[in-house]
């Protein structure tokens, strides 16, 4: 009797967890991951004026559907394309961008160069359902 009990208490409790995850209607991704050949890797370093602790590893971040502010860092690997006039940068952030996201969708985000003296932008370059 009482081991049926434990397994009637242990599937209520298993169906309890599952049934209690967050469906993907609840939130967006904001992705990180490569992109294609043409553009470079982006760093989330700034969500809503708040800084971004994680891993380096890290490059998916849940959100609120909604309009967000976000400041990344640009992944450029070509050393002949950034950094070679930093007197000349404005006070602007390059890197700060204003996202309005949907629910249930993937935002892929990475950076590309607007010329050969190193200015660069962010840029949403797909858009998925999760």
């Amino acid at each position: 009797m009482s081991r049926s009990l434990l397994w009637v208490s242990m599937l209520g409790l298993c169906a309890a967890c599952a049934s209690s995850g967050t469906s993907p209607n609840d939130y967006s991704v904001l992705d990180f991951s490569r992109p294609p050949n043409d553009l470079y890797g982006a760093r989330l370093v700034v969500l809503d004026g708040s800084n971004v602790i994680a891993p380096i590893t890290k490059t998916s971040f849940r959100v609120a559907p909604g309009v967000h502010e976000i400041v990344v860092a640009a992944a450029i690997t070509d050393p002949m394309q950034v950094g070679r006039n930093p007197a000349g940068r404005t006070g602007s952030d390059p890197g700060k961008a204003t996202i309005e996201v949907q629910a249930g969708k993937r935002y892929r985000i990475a950076t590309r160069l607007l010329d050969q003296r190193g200015a660069w932008e962010p840029l949403v370059w797909k858009i998925e359902d999760l």
